[in-house]
């Protein structure tokens, strides 16, 4: 809110008595610059005007709401760039899982029968078998009688690396874990009065955890439950009165979606408004 502009006013004990003549007028002398400004030769009619309440509402209300659409731009970004990471990664995997069966293909066409075992190759575990007996060979191993031991050895180290895996899992949920006692600590710094309990419980947090979760910090997502909860609240009003109520802003300036828009949406469509609304 702007602040009203004082006027510089020339205080009583500056000017004595004895400052002025018979005729009310100052003598030069007895002014000293720094007890007048040119503040004191300003017309009255060119004083600031406080603006209105209703006024500072209005900016107020801008300002949350271009605070709102840049937390959905930050969201919308974060979120693409996970959905195109995921994109490509499964795209690289379907890529992969082509050349693999192609490779498989091209050998179970050529290779048909096991020189070691004389029995024939018939599917993907024969042709497993096959080409390890043939790496013993190269190493100068036997096919047959080192065969065992080098399965064996392939399946402890199959159970290191499964155990390995599952210490690393277990890290990341400790460290998830980790990150959201600190997103909910900042949370409640936040919304001190916040029962997280009683959030917790609630289907609409709960609806709005979904997919977002160790995506969306804590706050982020307890900000879409808050807007999800005026949408609702307002829509309650407006079927119990057929009309919005006055102090409920409806209009959509700087691309902002109302509450009542998000009431009517699904959690797909509100993901898609951001992307039409908020892309660079």
């Amino acid at each position: 809110m702007d602040e009203k502009k004082p006027n510089t006013v020339v205080e009583d004990e500056e000017l004595d008595d004895e400052d002025f003549d018979d005729d009310n007028e100052l003598d030069e002398d007895d002014i000293d610059d720094e007890d007048v400004s040119d503040d004191d030769f300003e017309d009255d009619d060119e004083e600031d005007e406080e603006p209105s309440s209703e006024e500072s509402q209005e900016d107020e209300e801008k300002e949350r709401e271009k605070a709102k659409n840049a937390r959905f731009a930050e969201m919308r970004r974060k979120k693409e760039a996970e959905e195109k990471a995921k994109r490509e990664a499964k795209e690289r995997e379907k890529e992969q899982k082509i050349r693999d069966d192609a490779t498989l293909k091209a050998k179970l066409d050529v290779i048909k029968t096991n020189p070691y075992t004389d029995e024939p190759i018939v599917d993907e575990e024969d042709l497993k078998i096959y080409e390890i007996q043939r790496k013993l060979d190269d190493e100068g191993k036997d096919p047959v009688s080192d065969l065992p031991k080098r399965l064996a050895e392939i399946r402890r180290a199959e159970l290191r690396k499964a155990k390995e895996e599952s210490e690393k899992k277990e890290k990341e949920e400790k460290e998830r874990s980790e990150k959201i006692t600190a997103e909910i600590a900042e949370l409640v710094k936040k919304y001190p009065k916040l029962n997280t309990a009683q959030l917790a419980d609630d289907p609409l947090y709960q609806e709005c955890m979904k997919g977002r979760a160790g995506r969306w910090t804590q706050v982020e997502i307890y900000e879409l439950y808050l807007e999800k909860k005026k949408a609702e609240k307002e829509k309650e009003v407006v079927e119990k009165n057929g009309s919005k109520i006055s102090k409920t802003p409806s209009s959509k300036a700087n691309g902002a979606v109302t509450s009542k828009d998000i009431s009517s949406m699904s959690d797909e469509e509100f993901e898609k408004y951001w992307k039409e609304h908020y892309a660079n």
